[in-house]
């Protein structure tokens, strides 16, 4: 009898169409680069991935459901066509999105195998944009859906149906067929809070990638801080962190902040709001948008511009394991953030990083003038840097392939 710990198993993962393309609509988010990390150390932990590509379409809205379809159609041959020719363990999700999920559970009712879903936030309150999950209603519904829907950026007509999507795949999240992995037990602690559903945590459930990281060029300092995330979006801190740099400015005039990140396609108003923000604050001199806004900067550009800075912002108001946090400590950052729970649980333990009240933009600008004022930054460098050399990703495959071996058995 194979023991446990030989066990190999197979896996068949859904996949937006241009996953892999950081450019691409939704998968520049942390759930797809985390799973690409995953994908690159998979065989040395005894997981093989199979991957089957889902395309969604969606202006205009019939013609986008029409295709959408037929996408589904082949999609749902091509799984039953790997199911039957490999040993296939589990079917996995690697993101929450209601579209796969759904798709997803729809292959695992006719193949009969076990479905898998990786929740990287929280269902209904993280992908719809509520800014905090403790102080919301937790009764979900179709119609707090469709109204959550109806005011986003999207084309309102879209609503009725992206709302219907969401409310089915909330409903299979709590199906007892479903079985959930979470990136870490503050977010299954609140999943179970919302679903009264236990979810499996695995820790760490994010890696550093510090060699790729190490290898990445070093310039000169020519930033005093930066920020950067993957979606430029108010509860990601775009206008707190705007706010933080008008008090430094008071204090040190000439100090000069880098953003980096791109905002996305249905909230492309953003780039003038951001850009009328800085010139109303008289900024203009001192913040620099280093990319373009539509498009973002590759991993390797943003090591490169992180490591030209001194200290990292980061005052992110919704969050669970932010993987940008760990990049800027694998560049030798001290990191500013606020204190939210899963940002506290993930980095708690690393003195470079502090933590600071959610909105004190005072308390977060105070806390950056005293690393620069005495060149504090350059002591944290390298205890930064020993920090995140000591988590790899193949520890974290490791311990995501233990979660699902438990869910097999």
């Amino acid at each position: 009898m194979t023991k446990r710990n030989d066990l190999k198993i197979n896996i068949l993962s859904f996949v937006s169409l241009n996953f892999k393309d950081p450019a691409s609509t939704r998968e520049s988010g942390g759930g797809w680069l985390r799973f690409q990390k995953i994908l690159e150390v998979a065989n040395k932990s005894r997981v093989e991935y199979h991957l089957v590509s889902f395309r969604f379409f969606q202006p205009p809205i019939i013609l986008g459901i029409v295709q959408t379809l037929t996408s589904m159609i082949k999609v749902l041959t091509q799984t039953c066509k790997i199911v039957k020719s490999t040993d296939i363990n589990l079917l996995l999700c690697p993101i929450e999105d209601p579209w796969i999920v759904m798709f997803a559970n729809f292959c695992s009712k006719i193949t009969n195998r076990k479905l898998v879903v990786f929740l990287n936030s929280i269902p209904y309150f993280g992908l719809t944009n509520v800014p905090k999950f403790g102080n919301q209603d937790l009764k979900v519904s179709f119609k707090a859906l469709l109204k959550i829907m109806r005011s986003s950026p999207e084309s309102k007509a879209r609503a009725p149906v992206s709302a219907l999507f969401w409310y089915i795949s909330f409903k299979v999240l709590r199906s007892p067929s479903t079985n959930v992995v979470c990136l870490n037990k503050v977010l299954a602690d609140e999943f179970y809070e919302l679903t009264q559903k236990r979810a499996v945590s695995i820790y760490p459930g994010n890696g550093i990638d510090f060699d790729a990281i190490s290898r990445a060029k070093i310039g000169n300092k020519e930033f005093d801080a930066i920020y950067a995330t993957g979606s430029l979006l108010p509860q990601k801190g775009i206008f707190d962190v705007i706010e933080i740099w008008n008090i430094v400015v008071a204090n040190r005039p000439s100090a000069r902040l880098a953003i980096a990140g791109r905002v996305d396609p249905g909230y492309l108003y953003l780039i003038k709001e951001i850009y009328c923000m800085i010139n109303q604050l008289g900024l203009s001199d001192n913040i620099t948008l280093i990319c373009d806004p539509e498009k973002g900067l590759s991993q390797q550009e943003l090591w490169q511009s992180m490591k030209q800075a001194k200290v990292f912002l980061y005052p992110s108001q919704k969050d669970v394991w932010p993987l940008v946090i760990g990049e800027a400590l694998g560049c030798g950052l001290s990191v500013i953030a606020y204190e939210l729970p899963g940002i506290r649980f993930a980095y708690g333990d690393c003195p470079d990083v502090y933590l600071i009240k959610v909105g004190s933009v005072e308390n977060a600008a105070q806390r950056a003038i005293n690393l620069l004022e005495g060149d504090l930054f350059q002591e944290s460098s390298k205890k930064a840097r020993q920090y995140a050399e000591n988590h790899s990703w193949t520890n974290v495959a490791d311990l995501e392939r233990e979660a699902y071996l438990t869910i097999i058995h």
